[in-house]
């Protein structure tokens, strides 16, 4: 007769039992677990070098990370923030040849763009510089500005794009500036910009012979921004369309 008494203390056995079917004995967690750490010291051992040393890299690159946020990009973000505010200032008294440049004692946006790069101050300094050169006339050097900004802000990105539009426009590139008008009004849609750049779009349209899509920008102005000031007086504009359409 075979003996089919268990002993749980050793690694696991092949038993039969009566009806002669293999089994095995319970498994030693205790023991598998002795088993796991010893090699897991000996793997550690082994690797100590390689582990310290992702370890320091590990330590390196945080720490590098946070030192450039706080002790350098912070400190330069706020700098800038107080330069800008003269530049500003400047801007919304019409001293755009002091705000583009400076007065001598306070930086201009220039400035601020040559000696903060990186930071939120000069990003925004490139929009600042695209506006002063679009008033100036300077088409050319609005439009390499404005293309320089970064921003998913809702009113000045399709802004902007409607801005180098207006340039394109002024230099007689139509079918660029209705390009941007468009990709204006298609992105960040908002009752501030986007019914005023449709009209924009409309006018252009109109100028061009086209009349069918000048119809169908002021036919959204009406149906789509019904509230806002563009949409008081759009309906003579869209009479104006029907008419020369079946003339």
């Amino acid at each position: 007769m075979l003996n089919t008494k268990k002993n749980c203390i050793f690694a696991p056995q092949i038993i039969f039992n009566m009806a002669g079917k293999k089994e095995t004995s319970p498994v030693n967690t205790e023991q598998m677990f002795e088993e796991t750490v010893s090699r897991l010291e000996t793997w550690f051992l082994k690797n100590q070098k390689r582990i310290t040393t992702v370890a320091v890299a590990v330590v390196i690159l945080v720490g590098g990370y946070f030192g450039y946020k706080f002790l350098y990009l912070e400190p330069r973000e706020r700098a800038a923030q107080e330069e800008m505010f003269f530049a500003q200032n400047y801007f919304e008294i019409d001293s755009l040849n002091w705000a583009l440049n400076g007065d001598g004692i306070n930086y201009g946006f220039i400035d601020i763009i040559d000696n903060f790069r990186g930071t939120k101050a000069a990003n925004l300094s490139h929009y600042y510089v695209g506006v002063i050169y679009l008033r100036k006339g300077q088409y050319e050097e609005a439009i390499d500005y404005l293309r320089r900004f970064r921003s998913n802000d809702l009113i000045l990105t399709p802004m902007v794009r409607a801005l180098i539009g207006d340039c394109h426009a002024e230099l007689g590139d139509m079918r660029e500036a209705l390009l941007h008008y468009e990709r204006a009004v298609s992105s960040h849609q908002n009752d501030m910009v986007t019914p005023m750049v449709l009209m924009k779009a409309a006018a252009l349209c109109d100028i061009q012979g086209d009349y069918q899509k000048a119809l169908k920008f002021y036919t959204r102005v009406r149906n789509e921004y019904i509230r806002t000031p563009e949409a008081r007086d759009v309906d003579k504009y869209i009479a104006m369309m029907e008419a020369k359409i079946n003339q």
